[in-house]
């Protein structure tokens, strides 16, 4: 899968937009608060996902103006295909090779891709929601039904804990709990299943790319940590025994539930521990190896879906290049086969490693393609953006 063609116009600091990436390493570089990232932005939203920014529709339109327009034309191992993109609120419109589409998430499955920011890093540093919500993004593209069942095991979680409340400040409604904790049991034992085996193919995959960035110096492992299942999934069966045990699980949580008005044990409390050379990135690893983990699984999720689904998604990387020392940098332009790439630069002084590929600068929204010599010879001057 790639990109032939991308057409934006009002969307942030683009005006207007029309490039033709190529197959293969595309650089987008300049200097800061050009455009850059705003680009990776708009195809990001054509996977059918919210912007990895948390930004609404309005403050992706450019200033002044009252709606944007994405045009991404993408090439399958089938066919060439047309997402159109219209914001406007109520009067959004969405349309996949021109048949109106009833929202975005639709268009989940249909153009892949994988996207690295630097606030991924929250990935290994920070808590375990952003562990939770990269799995959830992750396996909703292999599985579009999955982002169905996150959003049912959400509204039902919703429901648990108003009732929880109302128990804990008027003693009435114990009666009700069972309905919501059968429901609950069912969804959030097949999103642990789904979870842990989708993290068990992940693991060898993302530990091959942190190896090829340590040049295999180091190990890289992951783990599901199931607050129900704390003994793992064996088989990784749906079956009634491991729904009972997620009911029991909430049931011998209750107390502390209704003490605290909050639903504290199940597949919403679930976490990831990435492990270098056996022992807690997140506790442990230095700001290079928690970034490389961050990366690592990126690519991973990117050869997973080709694995999967069989086309190769558009892999994404913003801002990725100034803090990996040159191995890392070689392995990144040169190493990832097979994938249509997207690179954030600010500075070039690297360009010298990269064997072949497009380079984009851009100035103030507007993208202009560079010739590799010429950027080679910047490089070898020690330019760059500043």
């Amino acid at each position: 899968m790639r990109i032939t063609h991308l057409e934006l116009n009002d969307f942030r600091n683009i005006a207007q937009l029309s490039i033709d990436p190529g197959e293969g390493v595309n650089i987008i570089y300049g200097a800061n608060a050009q455009g850059k990232t705003n680009l990776l932005e708009a195809i990001w939203l054509c996977s059918g996902n919210k912007s990895f920014r948390g930004a609404r529709e309005r403050e992706m339109t450019r200033f002044g103006e009252k709606v944007f327009h994405i045009r991404l034309h993408f090439a399958d191992r089938e066919r060439t295909q047309l997402i159109s993109y219209d914001s406007g609120g109520d009067k959004r419109k969405l349309q996949l090779n021109r048949m109106p589409l009833r929202s975005a998430s639709e268009l989940t499955g249909e153009f892949t891709c994988v996207v690295f920011h630097p606030e991924d890093l929250s990935l290994v540093k920070d808590g375990p929601a952003d562990r939770r919500n990269f799995l959830d993004i992750a396996i909703s593209q292999i599985k579009p039904i999955y982002g169905k069942y996150i959003a049912q095991y959400s509204g039902l979680m919703e429901q648990r804990n108003a009732l929880l409340k109302q128990i804990h400040r008027s003693g009435t409604g114990r009666e009700m709990l069972s309905v919501w904790d059968e429901q609950l049991s069912r969804i959030g034992t097949a999103i642990s299943i789904l979870r842990q085996d989708y993290l068990q193919k992940l693991s060898p995959l993302a530990a091959g790319v942190y190896g090829g960035f340590t040049g295999n110096r180091e190990t890289f492992s992951l783990e599901y940590e199931s607050s129900v299942f704390r003994q793992g999934l064996p088989g990784q069966i749906y079956s009634e025994e491991l729904i009972d045990q997620y009911r029991k699980a909430l049931s011998e949580h209750l107390e502390e539930d209704i003490r605290l008005h909050f639903t504290g044990v199940g597949a919403h409390r679930d976490d990831i521990e990435i492990l270098v050379n056996g022992i807690s990135a997140r506790s442990y690893g230095s700001q290079g190896q928690q970034r490389s983990c961050a990366i690592a699984l990126k690519i991973g999720e990117a050869m997973l879906l080709k694995g999967v689904t069989g086309e190769n998604p558009v892999i994404l990387l913003d801002d990725v290049m100034s803090e990996l020392d040159p191995g890392r940098q070689d392995y990144l332009l040169n190493r990832i086969g097979g994938f249509q790439v997207f690179i954030t630069c600010c500075d070039t002084t690297w360009a010298g490693q990269l064997a072949d590929g497009n380079i984009f600068e851009v100035s103030n929204g507007v993208f202009t393609p560079r010739d590799m010599v010429q950027l080679r010879e910047m490089a070898s001057s020690g330019g760059g953006c500043h």
